[in-house]
């Protein structure tokens, strides 16, 4: 008699469909019906060139509904995000609100939640869930053992936990001038309106460009990429991979665990396009330059060729998106520091050399600020941290000496993001000149 085969791969229409088949033995029982899994194919998935925005900042195409939809299980899709969604838009109204007259308690209460429980969002649906953002900034199971409670992880909260704190300062001289050593507003040559602390910085660029790094690259590259076999090499929560290769679900859901930590990563990416102001807000500005023109691309294949490596239990191809998603994430955050001190520096020089002001070159600089925070949290393809939590807090000391961004000199700002294009973060060399010429 035949050895009877539990499932096959068969493909069909473009997409394979896994399913039981009948006894080869004829007079034998039927074998009971498995689960019929969908997995399309990268084409199917990324069905052109078009990564081009909308207005609204979304991609004009697709391909996110595509990935989120064309997973399925039993007709049941296996991709789930909402936790994701619901931080990147608690992320963005503590963005705002510290750049608006809200009080510290009142943007404090919707960082740390109360109670266990996410609250105070004018955006109800976001409140009364387990989603907080504190929880998880600084917290991967990678650098942090999956807690911010002690050690860097600590630190580094609390770090921005100080620029909600700063943020009274800023209220208290709401209404006034704006000088060195001192908090206040000013008007930038662009019509805008800034409020800045004493050190002339903007404390919502410096908190919001400190979670690209601290919640959506730590979560998604060293947390959830980190815990796809197991609890980053803990097994006594469940051997992951075994039941990814079993094809067994979550209770009550229609996933593998596997299967739904890569999904968590790619929602702290592409889980709120419309008005997300952390990473995947700037993926194209640095897929517009031409030393790394298709890094756009790459992300988002990189993304969708690991989630059918995983569904086709194909691990090593799947551990191969993961070296490209550390790279080209990090490249991301690392090629904006440079950009946003380039900038800075440029037009500090401009207001010495002509009529501009050195206030003009504060919003960038605050931006670049973030984004060298950030910086802590990158690592290579095989794991290894480009930055030590050291040379960042240099580069930070040099921004904050003496009245801060009022006192920084350009050839400062030029020798930090040379010092941070040196690093070749994303697996290839490049220097200041291939982000700003």
């Amino acid at each position: 008699m035949k050895i009877k085969s539990l499932f096959k791969i068969v493909c069909l229409s473009g997409a394979f469909i896994l399913g039981s088949c009948s006894s080869d033995d004829d007079n034998g029982p039927a074998e009971p019906a498995g689960p019929v899994l969908n997995i399309p194919n990268l084409e199917q998935v990324i069905t052109g060139d078009d990564f081009s925005r909308a207005d609204n900042g979304d991609y004009n195409n697709d391909y996110i509904s595509n990935y989120s939809t064309l997973f399925t299980r039993d007709g049941n899709s296996t991709v789930s995000f909402s936790g994701q969604t619901t931080r990147l838009m608690q992320a963005v109204e503590i963005g705002k609100n510290l750049k608006s007259e809200t009080s510290v308690a009142d943007i404090r209460l919707k960082f740390e939640g109360q109670d266990g429980e996410s609250a105070g969002f004018t955006d109800t649906s976001l409140n009364g869930t387990t989603k907080i953002v504190r929880s998880k900034s600084s917290s991967s199971i990678d650098l942090f053992n999956g807690s911010n409670a002690s050690g860097q992880g600590q630190i580094n909260v609390n770090a921005i936990d100080a620029f909600i704190t700063g943020h009274q300062d800023v209220l208290d001289n709401w209404m006034t001038t704006a000088a060195s050593g001192q908090a206040g507003t000013f008007g930038d040559s662009d019509g805008s309106t800034r409020y800045v602390d004493a050190k002339g910085r903007e404390l919502d660029q410096l908190f919001t460009k400190s979670l690209a790094g601290a919640l959506a690259y730590d979560q998604a590259v060293n947390h959830y990429l980190n815990r796809l076999d197991n609890e980053n090499g803990d097994t006594s929560n469940g051997d992951y991979r075994a039941l990814n290769d079993a094809g067994t679900v979550a209770e009550d859901k229609s996933y593998t665990t596997m299967e739904h930590h890569w999904d968590e990563a790619f929602g702290y990416i592409y889980g709120n396009t419309s008005s997300q102001n952390l990473i995947y807000k700037y993926i194209d500005n640095v897929d517009g330059l031409s030393k790394f023109a298709g890094t756009e691309r790459q992300i988002f294949e990189a993304f969708v060729t690991g989630r059918i490596a995983i569904a086709e239990k194909n691990y090593t191809l799947r551990d191969t998106q993961i070296g490209v998603l550390r790279e080209k994430l990090g490249l991301v955050i690392a090629v904006r520091a440079v950009h946003y001190l380039s900038a800075g520096a440029k037009i500090i020089d401009a207001a010495g050399a002509g009529p501009g002001k050195r206030e003009d070159a504060f919003h960038d600089l605050c931006e670049g600020y973030g984004f060298v925070n950030s910086l802590r949290y990158l690592v290579n393809a095989t794991g290894a941290k480009y930055f030590t939590d050291a040379e960042v807090d240099g580069f930070l000391s040099t921004l904050d000496a003496g009245n801060g961004l009022w006192d920084v000199t350009s050839t400062q700002l030029r020798d930090t993001a040379d010092a941070i294009a040196a690093k070749s973060v994303g697996g290839l060399s490049w220097t200041l000149d291939d982000v700003n010429p």
